[in-house]
C-alpha cells in the first residue's frame, strides 16, 4: 500500500488518515513497537510537561487499531501497557479538531449531543477496560495549534487537558531518523521515513546542491567589472 500511494497508483480515499494509520502503525507492527514507547514519550500537554516520566518503567504489550466501542466509536490506535493500563493514540493529518461526526455510532442517535458538547477526545478518556480507564491521550498531527485550540474550546474541561498530550508528525519522524539499528529494522525504519518525507511530515533541512554539477557550469561572473 505504501508504495502504491507514493507512486500515485491509487485513488485519493476519503479515509486517508486511515490508510496513515494502517501504514505507520503496521510496519512498526514488524518489530513489535520496539521503538514506538520512546518516540511518543516525547509527547507534551498544554503546559509544556512530557508524558516520558509517566512511561519511563512501562512497557508495550499489545497495540490494536480501531477497537470497536459502542459508547464511543473507534480510537484510532489502543496500546496496552504491561501493566495492565492503556491509553489512546488519536491519528490527524493537520486538523487541530477531531470530526465527531464521523465519530458517533450508528445506533447512539440519543447521545449525539453529548458527543458534540463534550468532544471525542474526552469522550476516549472516558473508555473502560478491565474496569480501568484511560491514562491519557496522544493526539499525534501536524498541527502545532491542535493543544491551543483545544484548550481555548468551551466544552474542554480542566480535568481532561492534563490528560491530552500532542506530538507533531515531523518529531514523529525525526525521532526515527535518530534511531541507530541496522538489518531488517533498518529496513523497516528507513521505508518508514521515506513515506513520512512523502506526506511532507519532516523538517527543512536547507537547500541540498550537487557540487559536482555547480562548479562545471562555466561561468564569468564579475567578469563585466574586471575589465
Amino acid at each position: 500500500m505504501i508504495e502504491a500511494e507514493m507512486k500515485s497508483k491509487i485513488p485519493k480515499l476519503e479515509n486517508w488518515e486511515d490508510v496513515l494509520t494502517s501504514n505507520i502503525f503496521g510496519l512498526l507492527e514488524l518489530m513489535d513497537y520496539k521503538y514506538l514507547k520512546d518516540i511518543i514519550s516525547k509527547s507534551k500537554n498544554h503546559k509544556n510537561h512530557s508524558i516520558e516520566e509517566t512511561l519511563k518503567d512501562r512497557h508495550i504489550e499489545h497495540v490494536e487499531l480501531w477497537k470497536y466501542d459502542k459508547s464511543i466509536g473507534e480510537p484510532d490506535v489502543l496500546v496496552t501497557l504491561d501493566d495492565g493500563t492503556f491509553f489512546i493514540i488519536e491519528v490527524k493529518y493537520f486538523s487541530h479538531e477531531h470530526n465527531k461526526k464521523e465519530q458517533i455510532p450508528e445506533d447512539d442517535e440519543e447521545n449525539s449531543a453529548e458527543y458534540n458538547e463534550n468532544g471525542q477526545l474526552g469522550k476516549y478518556l472516558e473508555l473502560e477496560i478491565d474496569c480501568k480507564k484511560s491514562d491519557f491521550i496522544i493526539y499525534l498531527t501536524a498541527d502545532y495549534q491542535s493543544l491551543k485550540i483545544i484548550e481555548n474550546s468551551e466544552s474542554s474541561s480542566k480535568e481532561c487537558l492534563d490528560s491530552i498530550y500532542h506530538i507533531h508528525w515531523n518529531d514523529f519522524n525525526e525521532h526515527l531518523i535518530k534511531i541507530k539499528c541496522d538489518g531488517i529494522e533498518k529496513k523497516i525504519i528507513d521505508k518508514i521515513i521515506q513515506y513520512l518525507n512523502f506526506k511532507g511530515f519532516t523538517y527543512w533541512r536547507g537547500f541540498k546542491y550537487e557540487f559536482d554539477v555547480y562548479n562545471g557550469i562555466k561561468t564569468d561572473i564579475g567578469g563585466f567589472y574586471g575589465r
